[in-house]
């Protein structure tokens, strides 16, 4: 099946990796198959069933993705739901004139590593997140966390609504030091709240629950709390958001998320049109990378005040 299909393949090669998926990849053989085709992102299931991602060159690394050298994937012809191959570091998809080898040989790794905050004095976490919130308020696009839009309907003002009260509740768990109970229910409010295909409320729960993966955080209680509404409610988000959700509850998010931290914790005051890791963030889907500043926001303010409190 390999020989087949490699044979006269359209051959692309991968230009960085996330070290982790680059060593899952090469260790990898046997039969995946397609989970979802957009078009600068094609979604894959490998034999285990890890759900990875490719992304066109300007998709940015992130967790279980590869950045392929291609402009996009409109003319690729992959479809959801058909077969490929993993094949130790390389991807075989289709046959015949419709051949696609993609391999990562070469490309580069990337580790998402993100900064430490334990060494920043008194009140700085809070400073950050207020200059971050102004940029976000200011520059970030409503429909999300943010708020509707103007003049939006009836089921958008519901779940702006649902939104505003999921934050609530779960972000008073936590200050509060309630039990892992509520704290799950606080989870479990905003888990899959929202349209497309990582919503509002799992985006801002992402950058929440980053904040709280971070090396020596005072909410403890939020990553267990999230691992265990992903696994004991499996079909109540996207199985994209799945994954960005149990990355974000070990600590690793996209390089926009991180370079945002890394920017905001390293320098001075920070000008009033968004640098380049917010403009970047912002940029992520229709209001995703807003609603997940929404979340580091919220998670830098909590760590914050819980720091106050010990």
């Amino acid at each position: 099946m390999r020989g087949d299909r490699s044979a006269g393949a359209q051959t692309v090669s991968a230009l960085s990796g996330d070290a982790e998926l680059l060593d899952l990849l090469r260790a990898t053989t046997g039969q995946g198959r397609v989970h979802s085709v957009f078009t600068r992102v094609v979604n894959l299931l490998t034999p285990d069933g890890l759900l990875v991602t490719l992304a066109a060159r300007d998709g940015g690394d992130a967790p279980r993705t590869l950045v392929v050298d291609l402009a996009d994937w409109t003319g690729t012809a992959l479809t959801a739901g058909e077969h490929m191959v993993f094949a130790s570091g390389n991807l075989e998809f289709g046959s015949g004139t419709r051949a696609l080898l993609v391999t990562s040989t070469g490309a580069r790794a990337w580790h998402a590593t993100p900064p430490s905050l334990a060494d920043l004095a008194p009140g700085a976490l809070a400073r950050i997140a207020d200059r971050l919130d102004r940029l976000n308020q200011e520059f970030g696009p409503r429909g999300g966390m943010l708020g509707p839009v103007p003049g939006a309907g009836p089921l958008d003002l519901a779940v702006a609504r649902a939104l505003d009260a999921g934050r609530t509740e779960l972000l008073t768990a936590l200050r509060h030091g309630e039990g892992d109970a509520e704290i799950r229910r606080g989870v479990l409010a905003l888990l899959g709240l929202g349209p497309g295909l990582t919503p509002a409320g799992d985006d801002f729960l992402t950058g929440l629950t980053f904040v709280a993966a971070l090396p020596g955080a005072a909410p403890t209680g939020l990553v267990p709390a999230v691992r265990a509404v992903l696994d004991a409610h499996r079909g109540r988000t996207t199985d994209v958001s799945h994954a960005t959700l149990t990355e974000a509850a070990a600590g690793r998010v996209r390089a926009e998320l991180i370079d945002v931290l890394r920017q905001s914790a390293d320098d001075g005051p920070l000008p009033r049109a968004p640098h380049d890791p917010v403009r970047r963030l912002l940029a992520i889907g229709h209001t995703s990378g807003s609603d997940t500043l929404s979340g580091l926001v919220a998670g830098l303010h909590l760590e914050e005040e819980l720091r106050g409190s010990l």
